[in-house]
């Protein structure tokens, strides 16, 4: 077992670096893809995540005279293996320029060094941090909206699961004056209690391309896609998985595969407004499909666009003639929907 997490590290870190190189093609191609303002890091176990903020040119100005903004929590993909928070600069610059909102792009802990909950956790914490912290930045944590590419959709989706958990717990312990039992997750409840918790409310999701079900297989969902030579190589998909979740059991987890969760955890973890941004040549292509369909058995409004011919992550290219005005246009839209709901 050892050796095996040790030859997953090795896996990881190589194609970690292949990663940055065609990341760095991906931001200096114009128009120039913006820096973070500044960044927080919160310890994390044995590690930290560190939060990436990019700020709207009136931030300072709006920080100043008392005036909060809206906040758009975003999780980078890389299959909770490779990856960093500044992989969505684009993302962010669309936002900041489109919606005014801060955004916050999240360093969770990447596996295989901290596999599951590992990153589930480190997005509650990012949550309770900004909600502890909002004066202080001037953020207006009634208004934040979560967004997420791949690896990171799984995450807009499952912390809210994993945080109403966690505050439900808090309330049935408090109730029947014991401490709460939430099994291995004992982590994360330490950071729940306080009361800015509660100030926390999420208006929207925006996943693109997200995994949201671990447990059925990779080969099947490849060979079921609609293009099966465009999907992700399984060298590939059997690196995030076997890092992510090494324990097999724990991927039918609602924090791991929120396909698992019930309606009602559904419900009532999940704001009203749902945006999925899916690939026709993803192999995730159709249980992104089915989760929508559900959730808008739930009563929730849900807006569903298939990116035609296009496979998973085609907007992080790192060819430098890539049509980036496609991609821009799909952003715009989305932050259109976002600047909506956060002005409502």
């Amino acid at each position: 077992m050892a050796s095996s997490r040790w030859w997953l590290y090795v896996q990881a870190i190589f194609w970690r670096f292949l990663m940055r190189i065609g990341m760095f093609i991906h931001d200096i191609a114009p128009p120039r893809a913006p820096r973070p303002s500044f960044v927080r890091s919160i310890p994390a176990g044995s590690g930290q995540v560190h939060l990436h903020f990019y700020c709207p040119p009136q931030y300072t100005t709006h920080r100043k005279e008392g005036r909060r903004l809206p906040v758009v929590v975003n999780f980078h993909g890389g299959g909770f293996t490779l990856g960093c928070p500044t992989d969505d600069s684009r993302w962010a610059q669309c936002v900041l320029g489109e919606v005014g909102a801060v955004v916050v792009s999240v360093g969770y802990r990447r596996a295989p060094e901290h596999p599951f909950p590992a990153a589930v956790e480190d997005g509650v914490r990012a949550l309770q941090y900004l909600a502890s912290h909002a004066v202080e930045l001037g953020l207006d944590v009634s208004r934040i909206a979560l967004s997420g590419f791949s690896a990171g959709g799984n995450l807009a989706v499952t912390v809210p699961l994993r945080l109403r958990n966690l505050l439900d717990e808090r309330d049935r312990s408090r109730h029947s004056n014991s401490p709460p039992n939430i099994g291995p997750y004992d982590s994360t409840q330490n950071l729940v209690p306080s009361g800015s918790a509660s100030d926390i409310n999420i208006v929207a999701l925006f996943c693109w391309y997200p995994i949201l079900d671990f447990e059925e297989s990779r080969d099947h969902r490849r060979a079921m896609s609609i293009n099966p030579s465009k999907t992700l190589p399984s060298f590939f998909t059997t690196l995030f998985d076997e890092s992510y979740l090494p324990e097999r059991e724990e991927r039918v987890s609602p924090y791991a595969s929120p396909v698992r969760a019930t309606d009602e955890e559904l419900a009532d973890s999940l704001p009203h407004d749902i945006f999925l941004y899916i690939c026709e040549w993803d192999m995730l292509l159709k249980e992104g499909q089915t989760f929508v369909r559900r959730l808008e058995k739930i009563n929730k409004h849900v807006r569903a666009m298939m990116i035609e011919k296009a496979p998973h992550a085609w907007d992080k290219s790192p060819n430098p003639f890539r049509d980036q005005v496609k991609v821009n246009i799909l952003y715009r839209d989305a932050c259109a929907d976002m600047k909506h709901i956060f002005d409502a």
